[in-house]
């Protein structure tokens, strides 16, 4: 297990990024380091791994057909909740990689379009689903709280 998901290492206010099914589940279970978005960021660190309650099929269809990552059934993905850790370690437009980053890490920023950043995640570790809200944008996790919540089955119950 990463250093990053060690109980001593989750606490307090923690970023978080909300990603469709498949690229959280991909993401948090290290089969993709590279996302990309229109926006920057000049974070770097610890990042929870948010699942949003959508699912981009056509991605899941071509993952499931043609490649031997072996992702869970549809019904199986978790949505709606944190469900991995990661560290961001650089954020960077495909034209503008500095010098020093590895070729295999230049090589997971091809599939990002010249205009956009590509967000480059290591040390992926998935964690059990910890359901919460999403948001747009980097956002804040108390993960202790999030932590001391009941679990989802019995949430209602309260």
């Amino acid at each position: 297990m990463s250093t990053l998901a060690q109980p001593g290492h989750l606490s307090g206010l923690i970023k978080a990024l909300s990603f469709k099914q498949p690229f959280a589940w991909l993401i948090a279970n290290g089969y993709l380091l590279v996302d990309d978005r229109s926006w920057g960021t000049q974070y770097r660190g610890p990042m929870l791994i948010h699942a949003s309650k959508g699912l981009y099929e056509e991605y899941y269809q071509y993952i499931k057909a043609h490649t031997d990552v072996p992702i869970p059934d549809r019904d199986k993905l978790a949505y709606g909740g944190v469900i991995g850790i990661a560290k961001l370690v650089l954020c960077s437009k495909p034209g503008e990689l500095p010098a020093g980053i590895s070729r295999e890490q230049r090589a997971h920023f091809g599939g990002v379009h010249q205009a956009y950043y590509g967000f480059l995640f290591a040390q992926a570790t998935p964690l059990p689903l910890m359901p919460c809200a999403g948001k747009l944008g980097i956002f804040e996790i108390d993960i202790d709280q999030l932590l001391a919540a009941p679990p989802a089955a019995q949430a209602e119950l309260f």
